[in-house]
């Protein structure tokens, strides 16, 4: 009876590991994220699987809500954003566009505000 109790036993311990590692392969969303700081702000550039395409995210937090910022986003060199955010009332900026996965996979990201120390940033997936 106990060798039965232990190999039921053994067999839910493999069935919930096997599961789990399915379940983690499967949440797995593609996602890949790079942070730095330039002068007094702090940057995030991430890039994410969605709905066929590529989902590029660029966060800025600066110092100061209301600053202006002209920000550039190039896909493998082409420009896929440019125009100019203004930092919330958190002094945070972002910036979301979807492109096609086929265009390439290297990101670059660059914010500069009207005075002081641009921030780029880069992504490879």
């Amino acid at each position: 009876m106990k060798k039965a109790v232990l190999l039921t036993v053994a067999a839910v311990v493999v069935l919930i590991v096997a599961a789990g590692g399915a379940w983690w392969a499967l949440a797995g969303d593609g996602e890949k994220t790079e942070r730095g700081t330039c002068g007094t702000a702090t940057w995030e550039l991430s890039a994410e699987d969605e709905d066929g395409g590529v989902e590029v995210t660029f966060e800025v937090q600066s110092a100061a809500p209301g600053e202006t910022w002209q920000v550039l986003i190039e896909q493998d060199g082409a420009e896929v954003y440019s125009g100019s955010r203004q930092t919330d009332e958190d002094a945070e900026l972002d910036v979301d566009v979807t492109v096609s996965d086929k265009d390439g996979s290297s990101f670059t990201a660059t914010a500069a505000p009207e005075n002081g120390e641009a921030c780029t940033a880069s992504l490879d997936r």
